[in-house]
């Protein structure tokens, strides 16, 4: 199972070339499949996923890793398609959207040999011999702690045209305190979090429309509860992920990690890269990473995050 991806890390360090791989002999019982079509109907092969719960057969400590293909605002009805099936079982869902390598092939994903597109592969994974624990990080912090309601949206099409019934481009040039003709030199590093429950999930900036709208890389719905982010201290947070991680699982025995495209560039631009793909092996063990175009976890589609599923 894998993915195209703008970059891959382990604990030797990461690579934007080749090709990085992850084998089990031993310790885990898995069972994978496709769901096609994901820009029009994933959800007509939810029996597929039926078939690999029911080969797996024991879902405690098991976990559904999948990777989607990326640009087709379909990430939302793939989560919907596993979650059919996977949310009575109480098995969690994670993965991430596939990145472009920068061979002008676009992304794709593929299983057993096959190489697919418009697709997403998934494999139910459970660990025989211990726990599996799901952490996911952020290292964005409210710019004013303004909570703006969507107030006009698409969200088909990902696009919001208001917040508090105003036109959204204008709101968030105020949150930020620039003009609106600038607000695009902002779109990288002030992104939006959508408030859902206790939780807050960052949702990326893609494009400003002709109607004062904003599209993003993931949904935002109707009367959604955001705030414009900016970035915390990465570092000190990347430290508290880490000492969160070996408090819970102190003897991994191995961990799949998802990151995001902007984070990837922001370490690379500021030299942390490497260190940060090999400070996380010693919290994480054998690990495997990529750096894609999006992450999911349960029934959310965000951006600009780290997850990691880390297998005792």
């Amino acid at each position: 199972m894998g993915a195209t991806a703008i970059a891959a890390f382990s604990k030797s360090g990461a690579d934007k070339q080749g090709l990085k791989a992850m084998a089990f002999e031993s310790g885990i019982t898995c069972a994978a499949d496709v769901l096609e079509d994901v820009d029009k109907y994933p959800i007509k092969y939810a029996n597929r996923v039926k078939r690999c719960v029911d080969a797996v057969r024991n879902t405690q400590n098991t976990i559904c890793l999948e990777f989607t293909t990326a640009f087709l605002c379909a990430e939302e009805s793939v989560l919907s398609a596993l979650n059919t099936v996977l949310l009575d079982k109480n098995i969690p869902v994670f993965g991430g959207t596939a990145g472009d390598p920068g061979t002008a092939i676009g992304t794709k994903v593929s299983l057993n040999g096959r190489v697919c597109e418009k697709s997403a592969v998934f494999a139910l994974i459970h660990n025989e011999k211990g726990k599996v624990r799901i952490f996911r990080e952020n290292i964005y912090e409210p710019v004013n702690g303004h909570v703006l309601t969507a107030t006009k949206v698409n969200a088909a099409t990902r696009t919001v045209y208001e917040y508090n019934h105003r036109p959204a481009d204008a709101v968030y040039a105020e949150e930020l305190g620039v003009s609106k003709d600038q607000i695009t030199k902002y779109f990288d590093t002030n992104p939006m979090g959508r408030v859902v429950g206790d939780d807050m999930y960052i949702t990326a900036n893609c494009a400003l429309t002709d109607n004062h709208g904003i599209t993003y890389h993931a949904q935002v719905y109707e009367n959604s509860r955001v705030e414009v982010l900016r970035p915390a201290d990465y570092k000190q947070i990347v430290s508290e992920t880490m000492e969160k991680i070996k408090s819970e699982i102190p003897h991994p025995s191995f961990s799949i990690m998802c990151h995001c495209l902007a984070r990837t560039l922001l370490f690379d631009s500021e030299g942390y890269l490497q260190e940060y793909a090999r400070a996380m092996g010693n919290v994480l063990g054998e690990y495997i990473g990529f750096s894609g175009y999006g992450e999911q976890a349960g029934e959310q589609q965000f951006n600009q995050t780290m997850i990691v599923a880390v297998f005792e």
